[in-house]
């Protein structure tokens, strides 16, 4: 279940982050550091934790799919656990 909500939180985050417009007044500047500081400490950790325990998961599948003789498992386009 923590897979979808995790793709959902990547697929709103993601413009965010790629936001690349300049600011040109101080207080705009200081309130966007203060929105990637906030993001930093509260709101990425959790996901890099799950992200770590859908890694594990996904690693454990494969193990046991070969052991077994069986096919990898291949997740559909755009869902593939990547190391960043």
């Amino acid at each position: 279940m923590f897979r979808w909500q995790l793709l959902e939180w990547i697929a709103r985050t993601r413009p965010w982050l790629e936001n690349r417009t300049s600011i040109s007044t101080l207080s705009g500047t200081q309130h966007k550091l203060e929105e990637f500081r906030d993001y930093r400490s509260h709101h990425k950790p959790p996901r890099l934790e799950q992200k770590g325990k859908l890694e594990t998961t996904f690693n454990t599948l494969q193990t046991r799919l070969r052991l077994g003789n069986r096919p990898a498992y291949l997740p559909t386009e755009g869902k593939l656990v990547q190391v960043c």
